[in-house]
């Protein structure tokens, strides 16, 4: 039974992460496409790092 609880925990934080974070990959992709400027390209490494792991943390809480 523990197993079980374990097991659908982790694939619902994975399934939630990665739901989310494409559609903030896709953004910053498509917002650097759209406008080619080095400082930006550096400004959003950071924000997708910083929003990532916002998302990552944000799924670990709504799955437990």
């Amino acid at each position: 039974m523990d197993s079980f609880f374990y097991f659908n925990m982790y694939r619902n934080i994975i399934a939630t992460f990665f739901q989310d974070s494409i559609w903030v990959i896709g953004f910053f992709y498509l917002l650097i496409k759209t406008f080619e400027n080095d400082r930006l390209k550096h400004f959003s490494k950071y924000v997708v790092g910083i929003v990532l792991a916002i998302l990552f943390i944000y799924s670990i809480r709504v799955s437990i």
